[in-house]
């Protein structure tokens, strides 16, 4: 049973996610020069162990990221093609208990890697308080997560007897509003993740210029940053749109519309980078205008770049290193309005020529 879950579960979860993991890679080991990355990698771990407030900050990270997991599992298990786990609900207590631990494992070896380093730093350092601090909450989060999904597999016939005397209330949902419910219904742990590093960055970048103040070069700068943490967001998003809405494209939409779409779609997820920015640039209106145009016109462009490349995440994480280098080097030169139209213009022309003959279902 164990192996049977761990391939249709665990292998499933981590090629889901690749993109995001590999993302996380290239942000550990690709923004750091090779001859400082043991030095880095040294002080960031040391940073975690030193005080209560990177211990707090750790705790908080591995908590999302358990909470992303224990909802992925739930939503698979809801699946019919599940129903087979439910023959574990019948076993004695301590087999389901051991069970779940053991896959769970599996789920949370990128934390436990970190914890094995965490502890060999710690013990290097003579930091023991610290070291039985991540010990304990990394086995709290593990018995954890392990003891709510026995509870939940245990007991779910009394959620089927609560589901039936709850009132329909159903709610006419927007066309341009499917993929934000999907966000906050499957997707809540990466999008909260995503804000929380993109806030930190932005607010990082103006910290880093703060001699400069509200210059608009630095306030694109820090948004950059913060598009590029959304990179993540954007491939679910497509991902989505190919599997459960690919529907859509044999229905008579006009391109503008879908065009108009994924800009109203991407005006709302970018609300809080959107007020920091407004904050930030002392209500310029001229500011707040580039502003918009330039968050806008990426992100459109990022989804029209996986059309492009199919959804290779490898390729992806390649153009977004040179998209980056890019998009920056044109802010420094002033040349971020020509470059914003031509994001635009260059994703209108796909739309218009190519994205009927690209069919993402074919990967």
């Amino acid at each position: 049973m164990f192996k049977l879950l761990v391939n249709s579960l665990a292998k499933e979860f981590y090629k889901q996610h690749a993109g995001l993991f590999l993302f996380g890679f290239y942000i550990l080991f690709g923004v750091v020069e090779a001859s400082q990355l043991i030095e880095f990698h040294q002080a960031l771990l040391l940073m975690s162990l030193s005080s209560p407030l990177g211990i707090m900050l750790v705790s908080i990270c591995w908590l999302l990221y358990c909470a992303k997991v224990h909802l992925y599992i739930s939503q698979k298990l809801s699946l019919e093609q599940y129903n087979f786990t439910k023959e574990i609900g019948s076993r004695e207590k301590n087999f389901q208990l051991k069970l779940w631990l053991k896959l769970y494992s599996i789920f949370l070896l990128p934390i436990l890697i970190y914890v094995v380093l965490l502890i060999i730093l710690g013990l290097k350092f003579q930091l023991y308080s610290s070291v039985i601090s991540i010990v304990l909450i990394f086995l709290t989060l593990s018995v954890l997560l392990a003891w709510l999904r026995f509870h939940s597999l245990t007991f779910s016939f009394l959620k089927q007897e609560n589901r039936q005397v709850r009132f329909n209330l159903q709610i006419k949902r927007p066309f341009f509003s499917w993929p934000i419910f999907y966000l906050f219904n499957e997707q809540l742990v990466m999008l909260l993740m995503c804000k929380i590093i993109s806030a930190i960055l932005f607010k990082g970048v103006l910290w880093m210029f703060a001699d400069v103040g509200n210059d608009i070069k630095v306030l694109l700068t820090a948004l950059l940053a913060a598009i590029i943490c959304h990179s993540a967001l954007v491939l679910s998003l497509l991902r989505f749109e190919t599997e459960q809405m690919n529907f859509v494209r044999s229905l008579p939409i006009k391109i503008t519309k879908r065009l108009w779409n994924w800009l109203l779609l991407f005006a709302i997820i970018l609300i809080p980078e959107w007020t920091l920015f407004t904050m930030a640039a002392d209500y310029n209106l001229y500011a707040i205008a580039n502003g918009f145009l330039f968050g806008l016109s990426a992100l459109l462009f990022l989804v029209t770049i996986l059309n492009m490349i199919k959804l290779n995440t490898e390729t992806y994480l390649k153009f977004l290193l040179f998209f980056f280098f890019i998009a920056l080097y044109v802010i420094l030169g002033s040349y971020y309005i020509v470059f914003s139209i031509l994001m635009i213009t260059c994703s209108l022309m796909f739309y218009l020529f190519r994205f009927n003959k690209t069919d993402l279902r074919e990967i």
